[in-house]
């Protein structure tokens, strides 16, 4: 375990508009296969986006799993280019107790799915004292931003930090934890470029698709 004042986390690691990084957005399709209450998952949203969208990206939430936990049909399909997928799964799947969740990466640093394990996040929440939803919206941008920044995407300070102590742990109470300004441009880079691609795409085959 860690010294009370540290926290580990998530070790586990137009064309014009395209290009010059305007009116950027990703769609995330959620699974909560966890005892996540609706209005905790949609704060919890809340958090996640304000953090992307203080880095110049915006996100459209779509969540897949409906009473009797089947899935809607908006959700079944592969991720596209500009489409991620994050599970709420209800316990922990890594030996470490300290990791929040895992980002699942291809060797070249790409991936389109993570996990974030609840009842960890809960453990902590408890613990720390913190808001629930606005650790669980943290953690989870915290992981979508594994899957935008790649292989050794830790750093020092923000949020994706590999260990949160005290005064990172203040700024997530506050709403203030959020990525550096050389990750906000590499992840704003990276998703125009799929846009542009997309779009041009597109324009080739006359017709919508998939990138």
């Amino acid at each position: 375990m860690l010294p009370e004042l540290e926290l580990a986390v998530l070790l586990c690691g137009s064309i014009a508009a395209a290009a010059s990084g305007d009116n950027l957005q990703i769609t995330v399709l959620v699974y909560n296969n966890a005892p996540v209450s609706v209005s905790a998952l949609k704060q919890a949203e809340v958090e996640a986006a304000r953090v992307f969208s203080a880095a110049g990206i915006g996100i459209a939430w779509v969540n897949c799993m409906h009473g009797s936990r089947t899935v809607s049909e908006a959700c079944a399909h592969v991720p596209r280019s500009d489409e991620f997928v994050l599970q709420i799964a209800p316990t922990g799947k890594t030996s470490n107790d300290s990791v929040f969740g895992e980002a699942f990466l291809a060797e070249d640093g790409r991936g389109k799915y993570c996990d974030l394990f609840f009842d960890r996040i809960e453990d902590a929440n408890l613990k720390f004292r913190t808001n629930i939803s606005r650790l669980l919206g943290t953690v989870a941008a915290h992981e979508l931003g594994h899957l935008f920044l790649g292989l050794n995407a830790h750093s020092k300070v923000g949020i994706m930090a590999p260990v949160w102590e005290q005064q990172s742990l203040r700024e997530v109470a506050m709403g203030t934890l959020g990525f550096t300004g050389d990750q906000s441009k590499l992840m704003k880079a990276r998703l125009g470029r799929e846009q542009a691609k997309f779009i041009s795409f597109r324009s080739r085959n006359g017709r919508p698709g998939d990138y």
